[in-house]
């Protein structure tokens, strides 16, 4: 969810910056593409830059034939890899010394649950905007998907419109069926923009299978597949690790794409990577629910025979992956999983050492299913199953836990607007429907034990039974495939007959977060695959044993967009980490669950609970001064920095952190990095000290609901220091013209030379054919192309930007003396400019900002009351226990990292300090590089003195210079507005120095 939606459809927030940062990352590859791509060929061709044998000629000639609208693309391959670079270093990526592969495709990675199809669309509109490319083919490799990306374009329209018409860009977006030749020919012919979603299966094949390569009279003997190719559309790839055969590779390329974006959160083969979002940054963001492991084993199980199919596996040779239960040095029994082979003694002390075992071994092995015949045992056992375990009593148990979690839910968020739902994976399908056809009359076991369990924990409460008063059948509802009438069938969710399992969840979002819709429980076979998720899925159940090596991440995946809740305004996305938690029922335990899901990131090559090569790319770097600044350490700074913890023993080869060096809580611990980077050690010891996979997958047991201390909300004193701390105010900002203009003149003149635009020239013999264009390249130049096409406006755009006058502009600019720069490259002058402008603005309008008291508050103390009833729930390593709960609103205080722990632990202690909070989020101050939350709110009492109000911000280093610009503006704002409103004593606060 990217936003929030009203009754009349998905309303979604713009300024996501981490969005804003993806789709900046694509639209920045193509700086120095004119916008008038087709004018400045027909200009340099009357110049005689151009040959009319030149590849784009060839282009030109077929869309004239059938009368396509296509893209242009002028910028050379170097040009597009300076660009690519560029992006790589500010993002944090490895940096390329080349372009992978011919074809110009391009990778950018986003985490199940961040918006990724929002993130494409709106990348189609600023492409449109900047470039004028105007024709977008997005390929899926399901129809399921599809019909989820239409059902997505359907919501964003009001929304795109909104937000691109203004710029002259209208759309229309059609869905390719494969049943028509002339479906294809408005998408070509169109001049505005147009969006057409198509399977990979409707493009891959030959005449003889596919309609698309297939020539039509009405299409002037041409076939679809020409008129696509024609106009050099941008490909865009959903999900595109499911279209990496040869065959779909052949495909894509048959579409002859002016340039290819790849969006996925699990790339299989890596291209051009452009931008990254793993797990590890959506959680650190808040932009995924934190996950909850609650674990329903059987207690006492090993004294029995266990045995679990992990695999069959026939190379190097013919065995069997088994899970068992085998017996340590020390006696103690623990479930490993070992490699057997056919007619192997399972009691054998190289095996098991287990006499528990006796007379069980394989008698025989199968890869198709995967499955293996027992001694002992009547039945194959496939793989996932277990023997030698009450697998029906665990799962009742595991759908009892689930039911509890979810009611508990409904409690907490009951009245908010926020439903609840609960999503169940099953075995097979007979496990729910027995012999049933439908949800009517589902008489399998989990039905059955679904419906018995869910009377009985709702009679435990008035308040279940007012919140829930339907039967349980109303409430619970299956989503399989249908083979054919009444007949349903266990699959791997991957083919077409899954279709229908999956449309009527995407295509009916909506309604299922509706309150009204009874259903809140949802039972599904084979629902793991991309696309399957709701916002407001908080509980996961696995019916199921979890063998495949992406289960749980693809599990996970089901449910980790944050929740939406229903407001006056329409339903908002809820970040709050109280509220968006996932628990996930699982039938191993937390340890074994957080430790399987780790390797899984770990093959799809996430590094999540490890120090990542990237991850010290984002450190602000300094100036020759020693103040940081806005400016990035970089992939290549980063990877130095690893290989130095990696040397001196921190960290492993894999990223793990070794805890028995790596121990900052020692007083003389130090990393001893090189003197380059000596003064990053604070920033450094940070990042590495929170890579564990607990920071990301937690026990229930380790969840706490705060308790609130209602009376301090309603005494006089509190609501005295409330009115005079949460005043409202509003400012003003004095600048001297001058000062801007000499600031942003030795910025600019200190800034990176900007290199000319040059377009690639490529000679071919070029022949037309009914069936398509052919063409021989017969050699290549590079073209300068200085004065060849209009200059865009560059007064209005800084203007634009920056909101100064255009006499300031006009006299930052001839003061710069770059002019002829604008002229030979004006797209990347206008970005530099506008850069600099905008970083000088910033730091003097925080010098000259003035705040005044308006009257009313910025937090009311009635949303503080309401509010804190409504506390939700947290986690201890989140949390401080507070001993003196008379000092302060809660008995535990919420805090963010270490240097607030100790800030607490020192508030709660001092005998002079009479109140102190933790600010909500919500208090939030206006300034003039965005709102601010400032951390504590503080009553002193000293001899002889009324009580001292103060307000307190906690930051590891005093020291202005090793902060971040935003942040030491922030801070200087905050002190004009708290001065304003009569509150003097606001200060930066640091372990060594708590200035209290």
């Amino acid at each position: 969810m990217d936003g929030v939606m009203s009754n009349s459809g998905f309303q979604f927030d713009d300024s996501q910056g981490y969005q804003l940062d993806a789709i900046a990352s694509v639209v920045d590859l193509f700086d120095g593409q004119p916008k008038d791509a087709d004018g400045l060929l027909t200009n340099l061709r009357a110049e005689a830059v151009l040959p009319e044998s030149n590849q784009v000629a060839l282009d030109v000639e077929l869309t004239q034939e059938i009368g396509a609208v296509g893209n242009r693309l002028i910028l050379d391959r170097n040009a597009v890899l300076q660009n690519l670079q560029g992006v790589q270093d500010r993002n944090g990526l490895e940096v390329l010394p080349k372009l992978a592969g011919d074809a110009l495709e391009f990778d950018i990675e986003m985490e199940t649950g961040t918006g990724k199809t929002y993130v494409y669309l709106r990348t189609i509109f600023e492409l449109a905007v900047k470039y004028n490319f105007t024709k977008f083919v997005i390929l899926v490799p399901s129809v399921a998907i599809r019909e989820g990306v239409s059902t997505s374009i359907r919501l964003m329209r009001e929304h795109f419109e909104n937000l691109y018409k203004p710029k002259g860009v209208t759309f229309d977006s059609s869905i390719y069926s494969g049943k028509s030749a002339e479906e294809v020919q408005p998408f070509a012919t169109s001049t505005n923009v147009q969006i057409m979603i198509m399977t990979i299966d409707s493009v891959r094949g030959n005449a003889n299978t596919r309609i698309m390569h297939q020539t039509r009279d009405k299409l002037n003997g041409l076939r679809p597949i020409d008129y696509l190719a024609a106009t050099r559309p941008v490909v865009i790839m959903d999900e595109p690790q499911n279209m990496e055969s040869r065959l779909s590779q052949s495909a894509v390329g048959d579409l002859d794409p002016v340039f290819t974006l790849r969006y996925s959160a699990t790339h299989k083969k890596q291209r051009n990577v452009v931008y990254r979002l793993d797990p590890v940054d959506a959680h650190d963001l808040g932009l995924v629910k934190e996950i909850v492991v609650a674990d329903v084993r059987q207690e006492g199980a090993d004294a029995a025979p266990y045995i679990k199919l992990i695999e069959v596996r026939r190379e190097p040779s013919w065995s069997a992956r088994l899970e068992l239960s085998c017996r340590k040095a020390d006696g103690s029994l623990e479930r490993r999983i070992v490699s057997v082979k056919q007619n192997q003694e399972l009691s054998d002390k190289r095996i098991t050492n287990n006499p528990v075992y006796d007379g069980w071994r394989i008698n025989g092995l199968n890869l198709e299913p995967s499955s293996v015949e027992l001694t002992l045992h009547d039945d194959f056992l496939y793989e996932g199953e277990a023997v030698g375990t009450s697998v029906g009593a665990v799962y009742k148990e595991m759908i009892r836990e689930t039911v509890r979690e979810h009611l508990r839910k409904e409690t907490m968020l009951g009245g908010r607007g926020i439903k609840v739902l609960s999503l169940f994976f099953v075995d097979k399908v007979a496990s729910y429907l027995g012999s049933g056809t439908n949800n009517d009359d589902a008489d399998g076991d989990f039905a059955k034990w679904f419906d018995e369990v869910f009377v009985e924990e709702r009679a435990k409460s008035t308040r279940y039974q007012e919140l829930l008063p339907q039967a349980p059948s109303e409430l619970r509802r299956a989503y399989f495939s249908q083979i054919k009438k009444g007949t349903f069938g266990d699959t791997k969710g991957t083919t077409k007959k899954d279709d229908d399992a999956y449309e009527l969840i995407m295509q009916d979002k909506e309604r299922l977060l509706d309150e009204d819709e009874p259903v809140r429980f949802i039972f599904s076979h084979s629902a793991l695959r991309e696309g399957w998720d709701n916002p407001n899925v908080f509980q996961i159940c696995t019916l199921r044993e979890m063998g495949a090596e992406t289960e749980r991440r693809q599990t996970l995946g089901r449910g980790l967009r944050l929740p939406v809740a229903k407001t006056e305004a329409g339903y908002t996305r809820v970040a709050d980490r109280g509220i968006a938690t996932l628990t996930v029922v699982a039938n191993e335990s937390y340890t074994k669950f957080a430790d399987a899901l780790q390797k899984e990131y770990k093959n799809a090559g996430v590094e999540i609970g490890r120090v990542r090569k990237s991850e010290f790319s984002k450190i602000p770097l300094p100036d020759a001064n020693g103040a940081l600044t806005d400016d990035q350490f970089g992939y290549k700074r980063s990877v130095q920095v690893w290989d130095h913890l990696k040397d001196r023993g921190f960290i492993d080869e894999d990223g793990t952190v070794n805890t028995t060096r790596f121990r900052p809580q020692d007083e003389l611990f130090s990393l001893d990095l090189p003197v380059d980077f000596a003064w990053a050690q604070d920033l450094i010891i940070e990042l590495v000290d929170r890579a564990t996979i607990g920071q990301y997958v937690k026990p229930v047991s380790k969840r706490k609901r705060r308790r609130l201390n209602k009376q301090l909300y309603a005494t006089p004193e509190f609501e005295e220091f409330w009115e005079a701390i949460s005043q409202k105010t509003t400012y003003h900002v004095k600048v001297s013209r001058e000062m801007i203009i000499d600031k942003a003149v030795s910025g600019i003149k200190e800034a990176p030379a900007i290199a000319a635009l040059r377009i690639q020239v490529t000679r071919a013999g070029v022949k037309m054919l009914r069936g398509g264009a052919k063409g021989e390249e017969l050699g290549t130049r590079s073209a300068d192309l200085k004065g060849s096409y209009g200059l865009p406006d560059v007064i209005t755009e800084l203007q634009e930007a920056t909101s100064l006058t255009r006499k300031t502009i006009v006299d930052i600019l001839i003061g710069s003396g770059r002019l002829s720069e604008f002229i030979g490259n004006p797209n990347d002058f206008i970005a530099m400019s506008k850069r600099i402008l905008q970083a000088e603005l910033a730091k003097i309008v925080v010098e000259g900002i003035q705040y005044e008291s308006i009257g009313g508050s910025v937090y009311e103390l009635r949303e503080l009351q309401e509010d804190g009833a409504q506390e939700k729930e947290h986690f201890l390593d989140q949390m401080y226990p507070v001993q003196n709960i008379q000092k302060t609103d809660f008995d535990y205080v919420v805090i963010d990292s270490e240097v607030e722990r100790r800030f607490a632990e020192l508030l709660d202690s001092r005998e002079d300090i009479k109140l102190f909070m933790k600010l909500p989020s919500k208090f939030k101050i206006d300034t003039p590089v965005g709102p601010y939350n400032p951390d504590w709110a503080i009553i002193k009492q000293e001899d002889g003195q009324d009580r001292i109000y103060m307000i307190r911000e906690t930051k590891s280093t005093d020291v202005e210079e090793k902060r971040r610009p935003a942040e030491n503006a922030k801070i200087k704002a905050a002190t004009k507005h708290f001065a304003a409103i009569g509150v003097g004593d606001y200060d930066v606060s640091v372990p060594w120095s708590w200035k209290l």
